[in-house]
């Protein structure tokens, strides 16, 4: 199982890091009517993110986890933002995800975090 308090707590993490680089306060809101939360949002509505905290599994990307990922993508198609991120913080699951998705994605910028 999942350990929620980790996930919430790196999200935070990878959402304050990405607000110093971009110089902008991103903070947890949704902005598109009837739609769910992203993580981070700027104030001006100029960047919109979602984290994704998954690790492969037995190599491949699960059908599960592929179902969230698209579903978060969908969210970020559906805003009116400049800069639209799918950011991963684990670096099998980026690349194999990369490999597998990356033509799918256009206008959605995909991105590495790794806590060092």
């Amino acid at each position: 199982m999942a350990n929620t308090t980790e996930i919430k707590k790196q999200i935070k993490e990878v959402v304050n890091k990405l607000s110093s680089e971009y110089g902008v306060n991103l903070h947890e809101r949704d902005i598109v009517p009837n739609g769910r939360k992203y993580n981070g949002v700027a104030y001006d509505n100029s960047i919109c993110l979602f984290v994704c905290n998954n690790k492969l599994q037995e190599g491949i990307i699960k059908a599960g986890q592929r179902s969230a990922i698209f579903e978060k993508c969908y969210w970020l198609s559906l805003s009116d933002c400049d800069k639209k991120l799918l950011v991963f913080t684990n670096k099998e699951f980026y690349y194999k995800f990369i490999e597998e998705y990356s033509d799918y994605l256009k206008g959605i910028e995909l991105r590495l975090y790794i806590n060092e």
